[in-house]
């Protein structure tokens, strides 16, 4: 009798995998940046992913919110993942290739709430295109974000 294959689909979030790791296998190596030397045991990353978390709620990140994704592969774009995923909100990754254009495009129609960035640097500073792209980080007091072309965003984290 041959044995039937169907596709399985987990009842089990990511945040809740990551859990289920932690708990089972918590000095089990998660992920390792040889480039870095820094080496992320499932304990030590779920730890770190819940404290973002809190950051992120703390800046009013919820379920459903868009949170966009700006970096580099660099520790915390992973950390971010599971982070947004642990909230339910919703990860928008950015291409870090995208010129300036692109990623005005991006915030403003994928109605970003929180933009996390690093400081990358391709064709140009993420920093600086991100100074570009909301001129009003300069004036405005931190947290208080508020921008008539792109009404839905409210943090930028660096």
């Amino acid at each position: 009798m041959e044995k039937s294959i169907e596709p399985h689909i987990s009842d089990k979030t990511l945040g809740e995998y990551l859990e289920h790791w932690a708990l089972t296998t918590p000095q089990k190596e998660f992920i390792v940046y040889s480039d870095r030397n820094l080496r992320f045991t499932f304990e030590y990353f779920n730890e770190r992913v819940n404290n973002m978390a809190k950051g992120l709620m703390d800046i009013g990140v919820k379920k459903g919110s868009h949170v966009g994704i700006w970096a580099t592969n660099v520790p915390d774009w992973l950390t971010f993942l599971f982070a947004c995923a642990k909230l339910g909100a919703v990860s928008v990754t950015i291409n870090t290739n995208y010129k300036q254009h692109e990623v005005e495009y991006i915030v403003e129609n994928a109605d970003i709430h929180t933009l996390c960035i690093s400081d990358g640097v391709f064709d140009g500073s993420f920093v600086d295109m991100t100074y570009t792209l909301l001129p009003e980080l300069k004036s405005q007091p931190r947290g208080f974000i508020n921008s008539a072309k792109y009404p839905f965003l409210k943090n930028i984290f660096l």
